[in-house]
């Protein structure tokens, strides 16, 4: 049976000390530092033996229980396991831009043609916003702290359905986008798309992040590869230009069908906000797509920051909700009036395979947040598969048993913490580990990106 998780009364100064002077601390702050202060560590626990490789003897029997990361990569659900998603997302996305040969990325991926593409969501009404050197169109000139901004100037008039629909279907809207940007290349290459297919890859990187209006708009890391991806080069005629050209055909020519509560249709589309940057990797032949250039660590950083967060403008509401929650949800009154309308449409019979009663705390967004095409970069799953295969020979090494492996079941037992105290102190020994990889990130050191993608 699992341990359900379960609260002490409030927080005390004496309740405190007393957690902090009990037998039992040592060893559970050891487990806590273990899992690197995770806000809802698993807790396992498993029999297992040591079995020698050369002879097949059981050399020992032990139980014993163990934490681990919950590996969630939401922040706000758990900032120490976010936090190394979010190093592993930086090197995943750094080893596609400037090449990472121990990831299995060549380094003559930094001279291909690619460019950092952001793609947004139309008009769905007046909001209120800092425009620059004029007011906003309600009159008014906005602090940056206004609470009114991405808030309907209007919002009886606001298109709160579409705006809804448009969230949901964003992730659509990028697939037929990728797929009329592979068009658009073959038309440049005077080729079919089968024949394109053949002899230029297109490998993307992309995070999703939402506007202060609550919409969804992507950022993304585009890459222009031979057929075999990332080990092969692009023909002569595949530029870093017409790369960006085939960025505006496409963007322009995307178009999803969908179909309000009404069963009246919906065309959704890109806004007119499209931005394309060169993306500058060092090397001699890469970022001539025009005169606007970004540095690929910081796009890298970028898209990882942003793989991390939830809405943004919902403070860190990660669960479904339903109407009777939204009332009292820390949230502004437009994402609240997103919220209401996605749980109404989620009850018209021909919108229900969208699923929008289960997104409704997205504001309608059900995709992932960060995406890579197969022949962009490395995989998370082989990161942490290097990682632990790092930890493992770092023990055996310690231990000196080179010749006996581990055989072990597994069963969970329980999450979390059970008392006021230990949340407190778990989230001390979080900020603590933050701080630490945050001062060794600053200093200069050749193996810093080493240590931290292990």
């Amino acid at each position: 049976m699992v341990a359900a998780q379960t609260y002490a009364p409030p927080l005390t100064e004496a309740s405190l000390k007393a957690f902090v002077g009990s037998s039992s601390f040592p060893d559970w702050k050891a487990r806590v530092e273990s899992v690197g202060g995770c806000a809802r560590p698993v807790k396992l626990f498993g029999r297992l033996r040591e079995v020698d490789t050369k002879t097949g003897l059981v050399l020992s029997r032990e139980d014993r229980s163990v934490w681990v990361r919950c590996g969630t990569r939401r922040e706000a659900a758990c900032p120490a396991c976010s936090a190394r998603y979010e190093a592993d997302a930086y090197h995943l996305v750094r080893a596609g831009l400037s090449g990472d040969e121990e990831k299995g990325v060549p380094v003559s991926v930094a001279a291909r043609p690619t460019a950092f593409v952001t793609l947004t969501a139309p008009s769905f009404g007046p909001v209120h916003n800092r425009p620059g050197n004029r007011p906003c169109v309600c009159g008014a000139w906005h602090m940056e702290a206004d609470t009114r901004l991405g808030s309907p100037v209007d919002p009886t008039t606001y298109d709160y359905e579409a705006a809804v629909l448009w969230n949901n279907h964003a992730s659509a809207l990028w697939a037929d986008f990728t797929r009329r940007l592979r068009r658009a290349l073959a038309h440049a290459g005077g080729l079919t798309v089968r024949e394109a297919s053949e002899v230029v890859c297109l490998s993307y990187a992309k995070v999703a992040e939402y506007q202060r209006r609550g919409q969804v708009h992507f950022h993304a890391a585009v890459r222009l590869d031979g057929p075999g991806g990332c080990c092969a080069e692009p023909p002569a005629w595949a530029t870093a230009e017409v790369l960006a050209d085939a960025v505006r055909v496409a963007a322009v020519a995307t178009e999803v069908d969908a179909e309000r509560a009404d069963a009246s249709p919906l065309a959704l589309r890109w806004g007119t906000q499209l931005d394309i940057q060169a993306i500058d990797t060092g090397s001699a032949n890469a970022g001539t797509g025009g005169p606007a250039q970004v540095e690929a660590g910081k796009v890298a950083a970028y898209i990882a920051k942003y793989a991390t967060k939830s809405t943004g403008v919902t403070s860190g509401i990660d669960q479904q909700v339903t109407l009777e929650d939204i009332d009292a949800l820390e949230a502004t009154a437009h994402a609240k009036t997103m919220m209401r309308t996605a749980l109404r449409l989620a009850e018209v019979p021909h919108l229900a395979d969208l699923r929008l009663d289960r997104w409704a705390h997205m504001l309608g967004y059900r995709g992932h947040f960060l995406t890579k095409s197969r022949a962009f970069s490395t995989t998370f799953a082989e990161l942490r598969a290097r990682r632990a295969a790092w930890v493992l020979a770092k023990n055996l090494l310690e231990n000196g048993l080179p010749d006996v492996v581990i055989d072990a079941e597994w069963q969970v037992i329980g999450f979390g913490y059970r008392t006021a105290e230990e949340h407190t102190v778990a989230a001390a020994i979080a900020e603590r580990h933050q701080a630490n990889r945050a001062r060794a990130a600053a200093r200069p050191s050749a193996t810093i990106g080493t240590v931290v993608s292990k």
